[in-house]
């Protein structure tokens, strides 16, 4: 029986595959399977799926009709056999030391360790990076600080242990209802309520921009965040009830901003005008930090260099540097570190 599961959707993902199978497994920490669910693909995937596996005796291929990203993972999920379960996109990228140093947290953290997460780097279709993530510690209790903000992500960054995942599984309706994309994010939150988490503190996600892929259609993912807010608030009390309301109306502030930049004033005032019934002093603070993220927008070079470093070619463990937490962030480890006692 493998340690580590690696589950890998596909959806007419040939263009990429290749490359993140490379990267699956060119893994230092040798002890995995590699489970690929082609969820119904059109494309060469299934074929660029198969000649992987001729290579490596590891990867295993599922193939069924096409029931979205969610359920592609549960199926690849049941059908392995990992005391952890490593989710990567089929167009994300590992360094080779991802599995190996996440193993190490656990191993340094003990059993009540039920996710370890790592920073992430974005990368363009060539696998240049084309910007840097967020880079903070977040450890033990965290549902508080993850509601506040996800700093895990992605879906292809989690270590996750089996164990964690009992009774959890990634929700495929949010996809069915027109809102997925932010299933990663809630059964994240799902861990998080019963289990602690952990940092491998390097670069190790390449995690892919554009291409299609969900995160570039945002309005889609700002409503999915709506929704994975109003689910957990049915599941959670107290300061943790308030992040939810909270996350809910922020999102709703940037679904409006959204919108009024694509000229679409009517649903921009639907939406702020349901942030504000819902909280006017969070849809306050959360329109300014908005407008000043929108003006530092302008005034941001996004083309990526030429000379860009490959995602592989990289220093994993680039020092970050040190930002003091906010005063949000502060009461929300405060709230965690009550849930251990």
């Amino acid at each position: 029986m493998p340690r580590i599961s690696v589950i890998i959707p596909a959806y007419n993902d040939a263009a990429t595959l290749a490359e993140t199978l490379a990267s699956a497994s060119a893994q230092t920490f040798r002890d995995i399977e590699i489970v690929v669910v082609s969820d119904g693909s059109t494309d060469a995937t299934l074929a660029v799926a198969q000649a992987a596996k001729e290579r490596d005796q590891r990867i295993r291929v599922l193939d069924q009709a096409n029931a979205g990203v969610a359920a592609a993972r549960n199926a690849g999920i049941a059908a392995s056999d990992g005391e952890f379960v490593a989710p990567l996109d089929a167009d994300d990228l590992w360094h080779p030391d991802k599995l190996r140093l996440q193993m190490e947290r656990f191993a340094q953290t003990g059993t009540r360790t039920g996710l370890v997460y790592n920073w992430c780097r974005p990368i363009d279709a060539s696998s240049r990076i084309c910007g840097r993530s967020a880079a903070g510690i977040v450890e033990g209790p965290a549902l508080h600080r993850h509601l506040l903000w996800n700093f895990v992500g992605n879906g292809s960054t989690p270590l996750i242990r089996r164990a964690a995942l009992q009774g959890v599984r990634y929700e495929p309706e949010l996809a069915a209802r027109g809102v997925g994309g932010c299933e990663d994010y809630l059964i994240q939150l799902e861990i998080a309520r019963l289990w602690d988490f952990a940092c491998a503190p390097a670069y190790l996600t390449g995690y892919r921009q554009g291409m299609g892929r969900m995160s570039g259609k945002t309005l889609t993912m700002l409503r999915s965040r709506q929704e994975t807010f109003n689910r957990m608030r049915g599941k959670v009390d107290g300061p943790a009830r308030e992040l939810c309301d909270r996350g809910w109306t922020r999102a709703r502030v940037l679904e409006a901003s959204f919108l009024a930049g694509r000229g679409a004033y009517g649903g921009a005032a639907m939406a702020m005008a349901g942030a504000f019934l819902n909280s006017p002093i969070a849809t306050v603070a959360a329109t300014g930090k908005q407008s000043r993220t929108v003006v530092r927008a302008r005034f941001r070079n996004k083309t990526v260099p030429r000379d860009a470093l490959h995602f592989l070619a990289a220093d994993p463990i680039e020092q970050v540097p040190h930002r003091a937490s906010s005063a949000e962030m502060q009461r929300a480890t405060k709230l965690d570190l009550l849930c251990r006692k």
